[in-house]
């Protein structure tokens, strides 16, 4: 009962929030708002005494409250002024286009207030100058981040006309001034011990590059191969390198104990009277377990330069350890005194050594989290 009482309470607030009349909008001056909200509950109920009410006294306020905003901007000197102008105008409109879609609205306001064609045609030509000068003039001031906001005014330049030329050409500008370029260069491990291979472990991280370049617009990530053809000249060159890969010392250990079974278990059977009776104990076995570990550990080193400088912006030297562990084993006694564990212990059979291929792909797994998340720390940071 009480979930239903609850649900029934939250669909009402919703019903009564939808249908509201404007009431609260319009004590609280917005004019405009008011005038949307009575519209919409008109739609609703074309008797509505209070939309209506809020109606005949809030459509002649907000008429009146954007004229008086677009004569102060018309007469002011921001720079901005018919990006405001054009905007209150576009409010206007859509309050008529509004009244004239509800029958009930128009028959209460009979003849609403529109500006011509030509007068938005107009607000709109200087807005577009103005947004245009506005982002050109952030251009000039030179940088990433003023481009980044040469680009945002242009955006919504091209919103408004979206063939504008010089805007078009603009932007492409402003994004090239604002795009980061990276060339990565992923070193391949070489030792002269062993031969192995690290491409597992630079597939990985090429594929991480490859999702950090589509998250961040203002960042392009290139491979040496690319910068080249494109005769690229980047703002940071970032390498990622071998500093050292060792398989390490194997160690051997060996456990011998007794053990005994946790629980007594039929060792026989005895006669009584001529009653044959299971006999119980506990047993016991003599356990001989072999333990092998092989630890390899590794160590690189990711560090970003300044292309033009040289200068050292970040680095880092990434490194981690893999061990590799076997147990194999024997018993001598009874089985039933071995747990499950040890048991399936004692049925491994001697070990095939893994390969330092092998040891080395897994070492490379913890070291590609530590190098990714510089990644994403620097890629972030430059955005």
């Amino acid at each position: 009962m009480r979930k239903s009482t609850l649900h029934i309470l939250f669909i009402s607030i919703i019903i009564l929030t939808a249908c509201s009349t404007g009431k609260q909008a319009l004590k609280h001056g917005d004019y405009h708002e008011a005038v949307l909200q009575s519209i919409g509950r008109l739609r609703q109920n074309t008797d509505s005494k209070d939309a209506t009410a809020v109606l005949k006294k809030g459509y002649p306020l907000a008429i009146e409250d954007s004229k008086r905003k677009i004569d102060r901007s018309i007469a002011g000197t921001d720079p901005m002024k018919w990006n405001a102008v054009y905007q209150e105008m576009t409010k206007v409109n859509h309050l008529a286009d509004e009244i004239y879609h509800c029958p009930a609205a128009l028959n209460i306001i009979q003849k609403p207030m529109e500006y011509q064609a030509s007068n938005l045609d107009n607000a709109k030509a200087q807005a577009v100058k103005e947004l245009y000068q506005k982002a050109k003039s952030y251009y000039d001031l030179g940088g990433r981040e003023n481009a980044k906001i040469a680009i945002t005014e242009l955006e919504r330049l091209l919103v408004f006309e979206p063939g504008h030329a010089q805007a078009n050409q603009l932007l492409q500008q402003s994004i090239e001034r604002a795009t980061l370029k990276i060339v990565v260069e992923l070193l391949p491990y070489e030792h002269k011990k062993y031969d192995l291979s690290d491409l597992a472990f630079r597939n990985e991280i090429n594929s991480h590059l490859a999702e950090l370049d589509r998250r961040y617009p203002y960042i392009r990530i290139y491979t040496p191969e690319q910068a080249e053809k494109a005769n690229l000249k980047p703002d940071q060159v970032i390498s990622v390198d071998w500093v050292n890969f060792n398989v390490g010392n194997t160690n051997n250990k060996q456990i011998e104990r007794t053990v005994t079974s946790a629980d007594s278990v039929k060792i026989g059977e005895t006669t009584v009277n001529g009653v044959v009776y299971p006999v119980y104990n506990k047993v016991s076995a003599k356990l001989n377990i072999n333990i092998m570990e092989i630890i390899s550990n590794g160590k690189m080193i990711v560090q970003a330069k300044d292309f033009q400088t040289q200068r050292v912006l970040s680095s880092q030297t990434p490194a981690g350890s893999y061990s590799w562990h076997y147990e194999w084993g024997s018993y001598n006694g009874d089985e039933r005194a071995l747990t499950k564990e040890e048991l399936s212990i004692c049925k491994n059979k001697p070990p095939v050594l893994p390969s330092p291929q092998f040891l080395f792909t897994e070492l490379t797994k913890p070291l590609y989290d530590q190098v990714a998340s510089w990644f994403d720390t620097h890629m972030r940071k430059y955005q």
